[in-house]
C-alpha cells in the first residue's frame, strides 16, 4: 500500500525546489520582485593587495534563484566611475567578478538590473564597500602592542617587589 502511494505522489509531478545558499554575511538589498546580495572576498579588502572577489547573488523575494538575469556593475569612488562592465547575463542567480581597489576609502557599487520580466526599467541595487589602506590595521596593532607592553611592564614590577619582601622577610627570620 506504501509503495502505491509513494509511485502516485511521483506520478502526480510533485514539484521539488532547491534553493542555492544564500551568501554569507552579505548586504542585502529588495527593490520590486528582486533580492540582490553582495559580499567580498576577502572580508575586509585592503588597498594594493590581491584582487578583490565580489559576489553577487539575484534571487526573487521567494528566495528561489533566477536564472538569466542580465545585469550591468559600476564601481564609484568619491563620484567618480572607476570601472563599468559590460552586460553580464547572470547564470542561476550567482556572480563573481574581480576589482582591484587601488587607493584606501568608501567605494559604491551599482548592480543595475535589466527587468525585463516585470517592469521594463533597469533597477540600480546600491552597495558599500570600504577598502582599508595597509596602515589603518596601525590604529588597531599601536594600542594593542602598548597595552600588552605597559602590562608585562607592571607584572615585572610587581613581581620584583614581591620577591624583595619575601628577601627582607626571610633575612629577618633568620636573626
Amino acid at each position: 500500500m506504501l509503495l502505491v502511494v509513494g509511485l502516485l505522489t511521483l506520478a502526480a509531478g510533485e514539484q521539488v525546489f532547491v534553493f542555492a545558499d544564500p551568501l554569507k554575511a552579505a548586504s542585502k538589498q529588495r527593490i520590486g520582485n528582486y533580492d540582490v546580495e553582495m559580499t567580498t572576498e576577502p572580508k575586509n579588502p585592503t588597498a594594493g593587495a590581491s584582487p578583490t572577489d565580489i559576489m553577487i547573488r539575484i534571487a526573487g523575494v521567494n528566495a528561489d534563484d533566477l536564472v538569466d538575469v542580465p545585469i550591468m556593475m559600476r564601481l564609484t569612488k568619491d563620484g567618480v566611475e572607476l570601472q563599468r562592465t559590460n552586460p553580464i547575463i547572470v547564470p542561476y542567480g550567482h556572480h563573481t567578478q574581480e576589482f582591484t581597489f587601488a587607493q584606501a576609502g568608501r567605494y559604491v557599487l551599482y548592480v543595475d538590473l535589466n527587468d525585463y520580466s516585470y517592469s521594463g526599467e533597469t533597477l540600480t541595487f546600491t552597495f558599500f564597500i570600504n577598502i582599508a589602506g595597509s596602515s589603518d590595521y596601525l590604529y588597531i596593532a599601536a594600542p594593542l602592542v602598548a597595552v600588552v607592553a605597559v602590562g608585562i611592564a607592571s607584572m615585572m614590577i610587581v613581581m620584583k617587589g614581591k620577591k624583595k619582601k619575601r628577601e627582607q622577610k626571610a633575612g629577618r627570620t633568620e636573626l
